[in-house]
């Protein structure tokens, strides 16, 4: 049974008050202040020939790709979206976007391609330009993500570099997806009663600034959701834990819930992160295939490929010949099947005319993105999808947990050198300082790391019952206005899903068994 933590006699009088919330919020964002300014320029160290010295010894790069990236993964099963609701980067844009134009974000699908685009830009600045191992491109990345989160937020409504922007949301989206940690409803009933939806709206008024002769007018907006979801019928996975809806609900119907809460409902994944999916899983391939060189290169084109090859492969090719077949066959499936219908057909089969605007709403949406018609082949990727975000999640935490296991030791040494080029220098020229060790023991991070993963594949396990099996499993269904989403897959469909989640699981078990057992 679920505790709505926002009633609890301790813990929600700290959550009522949204002042503990914005002090938390303002110290992340002065932190990034600092690590931006103090990683500017820091790049190389004079007469070493290491190109990356300062990867872990300098803080912004320590911080911001160990700690925080790898910290997120991790905690993303038990506390889901809990950092998008103290993320700085959400606080500025949000803020900004009270007192901005206000102007209406374009729909199709501009609505989900340009965060693909920032993640590829991501991705792509780690794998060929290695930002992730210079402090420099690390304050260049994030400088420039903080300063489309001011531009967005000036311009557009709410807080679109949240919604429709920020890779790292979407990808908390995936992972957060059996999280215990939820916004929702106590009584479906008094929502459906509701018309004026004063949780999640957002309250404009007109205020004047003089200083002599000069009169400004401008209308700012106060409360409301950052990104318009509606919190009765919402993707609970693309709620950001703000807790702006459960503070502002005029009847207290709403809470945040530490378990499974009341009326909660499984959803097919958007559209933008069932185009997510394969390239994270590519990714999270990629990055395990590189402990592996003979494997590497015995599978991707050529005798010895290059860097380029292989990361395609890995990255991009592979995935998509994994997770593409299932929902291309139910797609085809559809469309050659066609529908049974009486003879004649109605008049209005005849000539349907163009499709209605609400049908296929996608999740998310909210109250003013408008209705978007979604595709067959991606309401079906959307479906066959979901089980796959579960597995991922297992590699990628794996992954999470060596990495951190590895590199969170030379996080004393900052509080005396946050610079790093002492440290450097200390540990490999002057041989002054130690070389970190491991936090845990290899001997037990490496269970650890395949009991992520065993974790991973039963979460993903667990929604195969209603995305591709059509079976109601009462709190844990499908919400969805599509009929065919209720709908068994094909034949053939279910058996590719089967076969790319069995070959998603071999390749990240394989990979991590040889790394962390037979590589040793």
């Amino acid at each position: 049974m679920a505790k709505d933590l926002y009633r609890d006699s301790a813990l929600g009088a700290l959550l009522r008050n949204p002042l503990p919330q914005r002090v938390v919020q303002w110290f992340f964002l002065l932190a990034l202040a600092a690590l931006i300014y103090s990683a500017w320029g820091q790049e190389r160290l004079p007469g070493i020939d290491d190109p990356f010295p300062l990867i872990y010894t300098h803080a912004t790069t320590l911080l911001f790709w160990v700690v925080w990236f790898m910290g997120i993964v991790l905690a993303a099963p038990l506390a889901g979206r809990l950092w998008c609701g103290v993320c700085p980067l959400g606080y500025l844009s949000d803020r900004l976007g009270r007192i901005g134009l206000n102007v209406k974000w374009p729909g199709g699908a501009f609505k989900y391609l340009p965060v693909l685009a920032v993640f590829a830009i991501g991705v792509g600045a780690a794998l060929f330009f290695d930002a992730h191992k210079s402090p420099h491109m690390t304050a260049v990345l994030v400088g420039a993500s903080t300063l489309v989160a001011a531009v967005t937020g000036l311009i557009w409504k709410r807080s679109i570099f949240c919604g429709r922007l920020c890779p790292v949301g979407l990808v908390l989206s995936l992972y957060s997806r059996h999280a215990p940690l939820k916004v929702g409803v106590h009584d479906e009933e008094r929502c459906q009663s509701c018309t004026k939806r004063d949780c999640a709206s957002r309250k404009g008024q007109w205020r004047r600034w003089d200083s002599g002769t000069l009169v400004l007018h401008k209308k700012t907006f106060s409360s409301g959701c950052p990104v318009a979801l509606d919190p009765p019928t919402m993707d609970n996975n693309q709620c950001l834990l703000c807790l702006e809806c459960v503070r502002n609900c005029p009847h207290a119907n709403l809470g945040l819930f530490a378990g499974r809460a009341p009326h909660a409902t499984l959803h097919p994944l958007t559209s933008s992160a069932a185009l997510l999916l394969p390239l994270l899983a590519g990714l999270v391939a990629l990055a395990l295939v590189r402990t592996w060189p003979a494997l590497r290169d015995a599978v991707a084109p050529g005798t010895y490929p290059e860097v380029w090859v292989w990361a395609l492969w890995f990255g991009a090719v592979l995935p998509l010949a994994i997770l593409l077949p299932a929902p291309l066959a139910a797609w085809l499936g559809e469309r050659t099947s066609g529908k049974s219908v009486g003879w004649p057909p109605p008049e209005n089969e005849l000539n349907p005319g163009p499709p209605l605007p609400t049908a296929g709403t996608e999740a998310g949406a909210g109250t003013e993105g408008g209705a978007f018609r979604r595709s067959a082949f991606s309401r079906f990727a959307g479906r066959i999808f979901a089980p796959f975000a579960g597995l991922v999640l297992g590699g990628h935490a794996a992954l999470a947990l060596v990495k951190l296991n590895a590199k969170a030791a030379y996080l004393p040494y900052l509080f005396y050198d946050p610079l790093g080029a002492s440290t450097y220098q200390a540990i490999h020229i002057a041989e002054t300082l130690k070389l970190p060790d491991l936090v845990i023991p290899l001997a037990v991070v490496k269970y650890l790391a395949f009991a992520l993963l065993a974790f991973g594949t039963f979460l993903g396990l667990k929604e195969t019952g209603w995305a591709w099996f059509g079976k109601n499993t009462g709190r844990n269904t499908c919400k969805t206005t599509e009929k065919e989403s209720a709908d068994k897959l094909g034949t053939i469909a279910l058996m590719l899903a089967l076969l790319g989640f069995a070959a998603l699981l071999a390749l990240y078990g394989a990979t991590l068994y040889h790394w962390l057992f037979a590589g040793r």
